[in-house]
């Protein structure tokens, strides 16, 4: 065996190991955007007074943070369209409720409570 055959199978046996400066790629993006947007829920949840608007923001926050997970970790952006229709509208469907159980809270507690 000649030394270039040498150091071409030396040098086929380091390329398994990571690279030294890795790239973000798009699920490490997508990772990053969730715990910011999470934390920045959490912050607001913990701050700021009760009022409609922050119910509104958290709740498109949530339909965000479900769109991301459905398209990019669940990779249901190519999916068939029917499935990936069903499970995007779960996360346009229970904000909305969410929403609407805020808005309508003293309607709910009277129509749920026994007399």
């Amino acid at each position: 065996m000649s030394a270039a055959e040498s150091k071409t199978i030396a040098g086929q046996g380091g390329e398994s190991l990571p690279p030294a400066k890795k790239r973000w790629n798009k699920l490490d993006i997508t990772w990053a955007v969730l715990m910011v947007v999470t934390l920045l829920n959490a912050f607001v949840a913990e701050t700021a007074d009760p009022h409609l608007l922050i119910t509104f923001v958290i709740c498109l926050s949530i339909a965000y943070k479900g769109r991301l997970v459905i398209d990019n970790f669940m990779e249901l952006y190519n999916a068939n369209k029917t499935i990936r229709s069903f499970m995007r509208s779960y996360f346009y469907v229970f904000p909305v409720l969410i929403f609407l159980a805020d808005v309508f809270s003293a309607q709910i507690a009277w129509f749920t409570t026994i007399n």
